[in-house]
């Protein structure tokens, strides 16, 4: 409902279509990829049917510390002797527990899935009447997997090609096998592509539209699917509706009843590019940490300074904030009632249990008061009203009433009977010819390694530790950071005896952008040549070496690749 709101007061009121959103930094190459071939990018079933699969692939996430409630019931799968595949730079818990560890270079899961996507072709286990019935594109997309030169595949991933082989029989012969991705799949240079070879894996084996299949993304946040869904990209609005279009503008416009730009907006860091040309006077934002989050914090930091106007709606006083004119004090989720929609599409309530602190008001609130007083007649915050006024513009929230809810929620698309629905593209895709599209991709070298490789060796890859949560700024106040204190960096042993580096010992970590200092784990959980660390502490300010380099097609933040070098300090 705050998200809507958002992106309503800047397209209706302030007449722009720069809204954006932190799915841009996490999982915007799942929606554009899933869009491009199923017609809809969310996830295809629900988290229930763990318990209806034979094979569970998860790639590029590590979901006991990231989305443990999910991650436990992966765990509790792969307990019970069932196929677990998992392809991941690090060797995480679930790792430990996988029938089939793919521990690749990272950056290139591109190359690697085409490994998989070949040896299912040529040890033809696809499933030729799904492909058959439900998909287009197949004859070009086989012809080109054909093509490939495994050996050279194999030297750029880091596994051996007999490991791939297995995990794609194990995968392609389980009656029913879903997949789940992460951070690990998006935050790339080829994030998109890389989603579209998981759905391109999904369709081959004809494991789509029934229990127990599918690919389900793991979003980076508790409501990441939910912004999306309402419209907080600067390319679609509230439903995904395509803003260039004219029966959309119209459509905006009718329901609103006020201009709206037909142009896109401004990504995230195409705004901070903006700001520090001078080119965007003003920046809002609500409820985010982009000094601490995004990368190449400098440039960040900025971009910030040279606004004219900075408005930060928040919490507490966070890195963020400290740059801002002015900051309107927000209230937490549990001083608010509205909805979340999680992971597998579930709209769930979240009710009110104390008042917010005295000065402060739900997001929704402060805006829907900002929107007044530049003469937009909205009513007063309440989730039920504000769920009857999406339901209107949103299709597939038709049937959405705050009354009907309920404990568990509904999963949409949610018809106007109230009836929601657990799995996506039983009979059909969601596109206009109702079939799925294969799409091939060849694997490109980030340009992080191409042009800083040489001088920066060692290939940095970050991610989160279940203690905290993303930047920190809650759990960072809690008890929980008595259970994890700092952030460190994770070292091979080889590579730490070659740097003469000591467990526990403090490190210089430095890329092209600047550098930061930290403690160092030795570990055999990374392969020589990888580091790893998180970027929950302040302190560290880790995401001052990340780099400005993203996903070609939807522009999410590489995070999981950046080319550094590590030294002890003295």
């Amino acid at each position: 409902e705050e998200n809507y709101l958002m992106q309503k007061f800047i397209r209706a009121v302030v007449g722009t279509n720069n809204i954006d959103c932190c799915a841009r930094v996490c999982h915007s190459p799942t929606a554009l990829g899933m869009q491009r071939t199923f017609g809809t990018g969310a996830a295809t079933n629900s988290i229930k049917d763990i318990k209806k699969t034979d094979c569970i692939m998860v790639i590029g996430a590590n979901p006991t510390s990231g989305h443990p409630v999910t991650g436990a019931k992966i765990r509790q799968h792969a307990l019970k002797s069932k196929t677990l595949i998992v392809i991941d730079p690090r060797e995480t818990v679930l790792a430990k527990l996988a029938t089939h560890h793919l521990q690749l270079r990272p950056g290139t899961n591109v190359a690697l899935l085409n490994m998989m996507l070949y040896y299912i072709m040529q040890e033809k286990r696809v499933a030729e009447a799904f492909i058959q019935e439900r998909t287009e594109g197949y004859a070009d997309f086989q012809k080109q997997v054909q093509a490939l030169n495994i050996d050279e595949l194999e030297s750029i991933t880091g596994v051996a090609k007999e490991e791939v082989k297995a995990a794609a029989m194990a995968y392609a012969d389980a009656n029913n096998a879903m997949s789940f991705h992460g951070l690990g799949v998006t935050e790339h240079s080829q994030g998109t592509f890389t989603v579209m070879l998981i759905a391109d894996l999904a369709m081959i084996t004809g494991n789509i539209g029934r229990p127990g299949v599918g690919v389900n993304p793991l979003r980076g946040q508790n409501n990441v699917q939910g912004a999306a869904d309402m419209g907080c990209q600067p390319h679609q609005g509230a439903g995904y509706y395509d803003v260039t279009k004219a029966e959309n503008k119209k459509l905006y416009e009718d329901f609103y009843k006020r201009d709206i730009s037909s142009e896109i907006g401004l990504k995230i860091p195409q705004m901070f590019d903006a700001l520090r040309a001078k080119e965007l006077k003003a920046l809002w934002i609500m409820g985010e940490d982009v000094v601490q989050t995004d990368p190449n914090t400098k440039q960040v930091m900025a971009a910030m300074d040279s606004a004219e106007l900075l408005v930060v709606q928040e919490l507490f006083m966070t890195e963020t904030a400290k740059h801002a004119d002015v900051i309107l004090p927000g209230a937490s989720f549990l001083e608010k009632s509205g909805t979340f929609t999680n992971s597998e599409r579930r709209i769930q309530k979240v009710n009110k249990v104390v008042e917010p602190l005295k000065g402060c008001k739900s997001d929704g609130q402060i805006i829907i008061d900002i929107m007044n007083k530049m003469g937009f007649d909205q009513p007063d915050y309440d989730p039920a009203t504000m769920l009857e006024e999406i339901s209107q513009i949103v299709p597939f929230f038709k049937g959405v009433k705050w009354s009907e809810l309920g404990e568990d929620g509904k999963q949409w698309p949610v018809l106007e009977d109230g009836k929601g629905t657990d799995i996506l593209h039983t009979e059909q895709f969601r596109n206009e010819k109702g079939k799925g599209k294969f799409f091939y991709t060849d694997w490109r070298e980030s340009n992080e390694i191409v042009q800083n490789g040489e001088k920066y060796p060692f290939i940095l890859t970050t991610g989160r530790e279940l203690e905290h949560y993303n930047c920190g700024t809650m759990t960072r106040r809690t008890s929980n950071n008595d259970l994890l204190t700092e952030d460190v960096l994770s070292i091979h042993p080889t590579d730490a005896k070659a740097k003469n580096i000591n467990d526990g010992h403090m490190v210089k970590l430095s890329s092209p952008r600047g550098e930061v200092e930290l403690k160092a784990s030795i570990s055999e959980g990374v392969k020589p040549g990888v580091l790893y660390t998180t970027f929950h502490f302040p302190e560290v300010m880790l995401n001052i070496i990340t780099s400005d380099e993203h996903d070609s097609e939807a522009m999410c933040p590489e995070y999981k690749v950046c080319s550094v070098d590590v030294e002890a300090l003295v």
